[in-house]
């Protein structure tokens, strides 16, 4: 009531202010004039502001301090006026008022009061400066705002321009520095070396191809090498090999299975299959072509192999001229030209393949082969004994599952909406309630009624799912109140894992119905994981590896793995299916993934020889291959599965190299035999971009805190709703809907059991 008082009287002395309140109003306004002066034509306004703070902050002592600094703002604004207008001589208080009366000008009785008080004890200057510190007091009171804290937060956000400028200054001057590094070390590595050879092959009866200058060798490149001095002219045939790549091919073990026929005319076959000759003359070494250029290495303090095999010393020389293509190391432009008789000197040619030939071959068989080759470890699978079993836990007896369900149906007919329950599917931690509902409801209908349901049940959290894809049902999910742990183990006994085809399949988990889910890697053919920390993404990636290991021969499947956070996938290393070991470092796996890509690139080029398609019809044509005599048969190659345990890392370190290498992989890599697995926590866009989206056609989806990041992983909401701990939506090429998965659970002991079981076998 008293509000409604307050309204009328301000709108009443609002419109008298201009003249339209008739006699009496006019008698009031012009009261008020000469009470306030000109602030009168506001007073109204204040006044009904005013009593609606007072009211609706009734007992509030910080509201009682705003109005007092509210009453004193308006005097001494009063008092402001006062002192500027120059219409008035006023001596006293009675005179302002009788002044403001009449012109509605001025301070009115309050100004004139207080600008006389203060004019008579500070003078004009005082009264003006008492005043402005007045006001200005008052608003600081109203505003709760302060100038020298509004200075203090532009110093702050001054102070922290400048750091932000500062730190990027310093990584910019890193940054040229670490380019500078680059381009030394680039430019060393391209540095002109002479008297190397990466390659040699000789083609015998050609006329050597001469050039006309070479490059000289730094002094920093020379090696210092012990003076020959013997005269000896032996020549270096090409013959059988010994297929070995180590000295220790030529031990006593080897040379004795060779026969008692090889004491004094030895023949020694070369260590790798290239079948190199030439001659090696040991007087007065002179700059030659042959020297430079046929020695793939110079080593210091190295034996002369011709005396390390006992060399007769009757050994003729048996002239032979030969071509050689020699290929610079490091890309340096090795062409011949007669060295300086100095270099000729340092450098020592040392042949890892080399045939020494006697003048007596007479007693020396026509045709030797020796080949010794170590044993080729034969993969042991581990056993899974190696693994937990699982616990005989039942999860929700029959008659809690019915009480859920009438409870349940219950709710919705509270709703008005009437349904029939068709069946239940009792999962490890999730139980689905299928529901049918009556001729004319709406699904949204259902769909709306989530948190009702979710308060009547006193679930966790429930998900709706409808209508069930190929079902004429609604799927209501709900947590069971006692969860059953799916163990690994019981996962790979079972009949799916066992009797699936691919090398490359993995244990999912257990659906909502109960039954092992199994998926297929290459039908994938990639495979984005993400989810909040803590939800079952590293558990899921070691259920990934550890199925392999239980699935596949290293001969068939390799594993490239990625894990910037070091501790998760390094356990694995040592084990035979990996490439190259766990690349921790951020920096270097843009490097193995731009690997991976030339690797694709390679494949597809082997593919247009053979003319096939795919990785599986080129393994095809090398097994229709027969089998020629003294030619290697092509390898078959294995599939290659990519892991990367944390994207949104590598993202921030080097984030253009690894979405282009993860984008071409993705696109182009299925044929080839290589798949992408990516997993991140932080499912945002700047780290799962469209592009890498796009390329990614499997998702799974792990609980994350809001549904905008679950639209980022599955283009749909659903994954805010899972529980974590394995509880997962997998999302295949292929299905119309995400399925929900209980993941299993595999400890660190049973994976480094398995694993340590692979490396002792």
């Amino acid at each position: 009531m008293i509000l409604w008082i307050v309204v009328a009287v301000s709108l009443l002395l609002f419109i008298s202010n201009f003249g339209f309140g008739g006699t009496i109003g006019g008698t009031v306004s012009r009261f008020f004039f000469g009470l306030f002066g000109i602030i009168s034509y506001i007073f109204p306004i204040v006044l009904l502001v005013g009593t609606f703070f007072a009211v609706s902050n009734q007992g509030n002592r910080v509201a009682a301090v705003k109005l007092v600094a509210v009453i004193l703002f308006v005097a001494f604004l009063c008092m402001f006026f006062e002192l500027i207008s120059d219409g008035t001589d006023a001596k006293s208080a009675m005179d302002a008022y009788r002044y403001s009366f009449d012109a509605k000008s001025g301070g009115g009785l309050i100004g004139g009061g207080l600008s006389h008080m203060l004019c008579s004890g500070f003078g004009v200057i005082g009264a003006y400066v008492i005043d402005v510190i007045v006001l200005i007091i008052s608003l600081v009171l109203i505003t709760e705002r302060s100038a020298f804290r509004g200075m203090q937060k532009g110093g702050r956000r001054v102070y922290e321009s400048a750091k932000i400028s500062n730190e990027r200054h310093r990584e910019r001057v890193e940054m040229r520095r670490e380019e500078r590094e680059q381009r030394e070390q680039q430019r060393r590595m391209d540095r002109k070396v002479e008297g190397v050879a990466i390659d040699t092959k000789l083609i015998p009866d050609t006329p050597q191809k001469r050039s006309q200058d070479i490059s000289e060798i730094l002094p920093e490149d020379m090696i210092d090498l012990p003076e020959i001095k013997e005269e000896k002219h032996v020549t270096l045939t090409a013959g059988s090999t010994i297929s070995n790549t180590t000295p220790s091919a030529f031990s006593d073990e080897a040379l004795d299975a060779m026969g008692q026929a090889l004491t004094a005319k030895t023949e020694l076959f070369a260590a790798e299959e290239e079948q190199v000759s030439f001659p090696i003359q040991m007087e007065e070494p002179k700059a030659s072509r042959t020297v430079a250029e046929e020695a793939p290495f110079a080593i210091p303090g190295r034996p002369d192999p011709a005396m390390a095999f006992g060399m007769e010393q009757g050994a003729e020389e048996i002239p032979y001229e030969e071509e050689t293509d020699t290929i610079p190391l490091f890309g340096a432009d090795l062409e011949s030209e007669p060295l300086p008789e100095e270099t000729a000197e340092d450098v020592l040619p040392v042949q890892h393949e080399t045939v020494v030939q006697t003048k007596d071959m007479d007693n020396i068989p026509e045709k030797m082969d020796v080949e010794i080759v170590p044993p080729e470890k034969e993969y042991v699978f581990p056993p899974v004994t190696l693994l937990k079993q699982a616990e005989n836990k039942q999860g929700d007896t029959r008659k809690q599952l019915q009480e859920t369900a009438m409870k349940l149906q219950q709710t919705l007919k509270n709703f008005g909406v009437n349904v029939t329950i068709t069946n239940i599917s009792c999962g490890p931690a999730v139980t689905r309630y299928e529901l049918q509902p009556e001729m004319g409801v709406k699904v949204s209908k259902i769909v709306n009624l989530a948190d009702d349901i979710k308060l009547n049940l006193a679930a966790a959290d429930i998900r709706i799912e409808a209508p069930i894809p190929g079902k004429a049902a609604i799927g209501i999910e709900v947590p069971n109140k006692e969860n059953v742990m799916v163990s690994f183990r019981e996962l790979v006994e079972s009949e799916e894992f066992q009797n699936h085809p691919s090398k490359i399949s993995f244990c999912v988990g257990k659906d909502i119905g109960g039954k092992v889910s199994v998926a297929d890697i290459e039908k994938m053919p990639h495979l984005l994981i993400a989810g909040a920390t803590g939800s079952g993404k590293s558990v899921c990636i070691n259920t990934i590896i550890m199925s392999i290991l239980y699935k596949a021969d290293p001969k068939d499947v390799k594993l490239l793995m990625v894990d910037p956070k070091v501790v998760e996938l390094s356990v694995y290393n040592g084990i035979p299916h990996l490439l190259i070991p766990v690349v921790t470092d951020p920096k270097k796996a843009a490097g193995a993934l731009n690997w991976a890509v030339a690797e694709m690139t390679d494949r597809y080029n082997k593919f247009a020889e053979a003319h096939v398609r795919n990785l599986k019809g080129y393994n095809a044509k090398i097994d229709s291959l027969p089998d020629v005599e003294g030619e290697p048969k092509p390898e078959k190659m294995p599939q290659i599965v990519i892991i990367v345990d944390e994207l949104a890392d590598l993202m921030m370190v080097a984030s253009n190299d690894v979405e282009g290498a993860i984008c071409r992989l993705a696109q182009l890599a299925r044929a080839a035999g290589i798949h992408l697995i990516i997993a991140t926590q932080r499912p945002s866009v700047n780290v799962i971009t469209g592009l890498i989206k796009a390329n990614m056609p499997s998702r799974i989806a792990f609980a994350v805190t809001s549904g905008i990041d679950s639209r980022t992983i599955l283009d749909m909401n659903g994954a805010e709703k899972l529980l974590g701990k394995g509880d997962m939506l997998f999302y295949p090429q292929g299905i119309p809907k995400p399925v929900r998965v209980q993941g299993a659970f595999v400890s660190d002991k049973e994976v480094s059991d398995v694993v340590n079981y692979i490396k002792e076998e």
